[in-house]
């Protein structure tokens, strides 16, 4: 095990932006994760476990703590009767599970390609898209819990997953190691979001795993930016569910605002449509960052932004909507503890 001293971290997220952390070590072993939770115990740090950075604002302070990148990285299949369990090390990359899966034309996880992050990420998020979510496929995962030093398994029924959260973000005493998937060799096309259904009327082939993967791949190319634009985290914000009450309140004021039923009568609203047709916040700035022009719900950092600056302009964002709406909206971004 390395212990690094002020490793610079906006090179290890995808913001690109943020400080230095003051300890670092790359975990690639269960013995690892042992070994740098007892240093940090030893000198009195707190420990912040990160993958691929994809979904994390650094503060330009840095990082006053031990910075835990999780680099297990092995992908395997295990076939039982009509399904195939796919075990992921929780720092391998989760475009390369969905590879693995559709290249065996599994089912279950192909509509969220495209996705950056790892798959220790992708458990913690909830990540969904195009009609599909992380949780539905999830059977259990095997953590290590920093308060008592022991390794534990959460079984889907205690996963408590919901709209981009889990048990796991909401416990962050357990660090993922390692994810376990049930995915199925024969099932119906999951085509139903909009987007999927305009490429399937347009002739674009969608019978396998691996072609729904392609196209989904295809249409988040024309939605987010390329990399030369400056750094991204994907969606900032997250769509805002609200009270039905609410809703139709929002419904009087913007009579053509797209609404989608949720569990306990709440509605979710895309915020982009806000964004767009309310706010006008498309290409919004704040020195070096912006709303992307093609889609505001996403952040993008040029080359020198700083982290106070994508704060800011976040801040910035969440007020006007609540002054026209009173929704309070959320981040899916999160922030590091400073110093």
């Amino acid at each position: 095990m390395n212990i690094q001293k002020y490793v610079p971290l906006a090179p290890l997220t995808t913001l690109g932006v943020g400080g230095s952390a003051r300890f670092f070590v790359e975990v690639k072993t269960e013995k690892d994760i042992e070994e740098a939770v007892s240093y940090a115990r030893a000198h009195g740090l707190a420990i912040y476990p990160i993958g691929a950075g994809s979904n994390i604002l650094v503060p330009d302070e840095g990082v006053d703590g031990l910075v835990m990148k999780i680099a297990m990285h092995d992908i395997e299949l295990h076939d039982a009767a009509d399904e195939t369990f796919l075990i992921a090390g929780a720092g391998a990359r989760w475009e390369d599970v969905v590879n693995l899966a559709v290249e065996h034309g599994l089912y279950g996880i192909e509509n969220l390609a495209g996705i950056p992050g790892t798959v220790g990420g992708a458990a913690v998020q909830n990540i969904g898209a195009y009609g599909a979510e992380f949780g539905s496929v999830f059977e259990y995962a095997d953590v290590f819990n920093i308060l008592t030093g022991v390794f534990e398994r959460i079984a889907h029924t205690q996963a408590s997953f919901a709209y981009r959260t889990s048990f796991f973000k909401e416990h962050r005493e357990l660090v993922v190691v390692r994810v376990t998937l049930r995915l199925v060799k024969n099932a119906a096309p999951n085509i139903s979001y909009s987007d999927l259904k305009r490429a399937q009327l347009e002739g674009i082939p969608l019978a396998t795993p691996m072609q729904i993967a392609e196209a989904v791949r295809s249409i988040r190319a024309q939605k987010f930016p390329k990399n030369a634009e400056g750094g991204t985290a994907g969606s900032f914000f997250k769509n805002p569910i609200i009270t039905h009450e609410l809703a139709d309140d929002i419904a009087k004021l913007f009579p053509d605002v797209p609404m989608f039923p949720q569990k306990e009568g709440m509605i979710k609203i895309p915020l982009a449509w806000l964004l767009d047709h309310v706010l006008a916040l498309k290409g919004f700035s704040n020195g070096n960052v912006r709303l992307y022009e093609k889609h505001p719900l996403i952040i993008i950092a040029r080359s020198g932004s700083r982290a106070i600056e994508v704060d800011t302009l976040a801040h910035e964002v969440a007020q006007r909507v609540f002054a026209t709406t009173t929704i309070c909206i959320e981040r899916e971004v999160e922030t590091f503890s400073g110093r």
